[in-house]
């Protein structure tokens, strides 16, 4: 069982991933770490690949790394989602579709954030085919080939997470978050992320990870033209660790 706590502290964050960003002093922004404190899990071996099945992968963009679950050399917690709504708005829908691009027999994201009624397009940048296999729960489900530089579109219109695999490459993995939070961000390898355009108020920020679990949500203060600083640091104790403010 792992546990979450916080602390709030002035720092420059790397951005990554911020879907909504908006300008002007009557917004204010939340950013942060999600740091691993303690000892670590092993690490994961590399992926196994058969020679043969990656002809016509693009093997410049081959990776062999399990992203299931990645900490850096400092402790950075990368591929959490962690989400905010703002009352009384909803998701902005993107008008053109959000793209899981399939590159080096590798997934170009690893996990992939949709706003609720958003269009995911699958694309295949490889010269070999893919075939797109998902696991909703809720949505619906997809078990198709896309060829070469071919391309399928699905709207997702169910609030869910979901894996999506290629049956042709097993090793290939991906997670779609579908989301009806107005913002969210995905951490970065450094375990960073930024939250923007917030009026100012309370907020809960959630955070998700596909090994992880659901983290307890958390409120945070955010002021008009200020930056909210959470540092989340998770660990694998038994017993919550509970949290500090300052």
């Amino acid at each position: 069982m792992l546990t979450l706590s916080l602390l709030l502290a002035a720092s420059v964050l790397n951005v990554h991933n911020d879907p909504a960003p908006v300008a002007g002093d009557e917004f204010g922004s939340i950013s942060g770490h999600v740091m691993w404190e303690g000892e670590r899990p092993a690490p994961k071996p590399d992926i196994v690949m058969d020679d043969k099945a990656t002809v016509g992968c693009k093997h410049d963009k081959m990776s062999k790394k399990d992203e299931s679950l990645m900490i850096d050399d400092k402790g950075g917690v990368a591929n959490i989602v962690l989400t905010v709504t703002v009352a009384g708005a909803t998701p902005k829908v993107p008008t053109e579709p959000i793209v899981l691009d399939q590159e080096g027999c590798h997934f170009s994201e690893h996990v992939l954030v949709v706003p609720l009624g958003g269009t995911l397009r699958f694309a295949n940048s490889d010269e070999t085919n893919h075939n797109i296999h998902t696991y909703p729960q809720k949505n619906q489900p997809i078990n198709k080939n896309v060829a070469a530089s071919g391309t399928t579109d699905q709207v997702l219109d169910k609030v869910e997470v979901f894996k999506v695999k290629c049956d042709i490459h097993p090793w290939m993995n991906a997670n779609v978050v579908v989301t009806d939070a107005t913002q969210w961000a995905v951490t970065g390898a450094d375990g960073s992320f930024k939250i923007t355009g917030l009026p100012a108020g309370e907020y809960e920020l959630s955070w998700w990870h596909e090994e992880l679990g659901k983290g307890k949500t958390e409120k945070v203060h955010v002021e008009a033209g200020k930056d909210a600083t959470v540092d989340t640091k998770l660990s694998a104790e038994k017993k919550a660790a509970g949290g500090r403010r300052k």
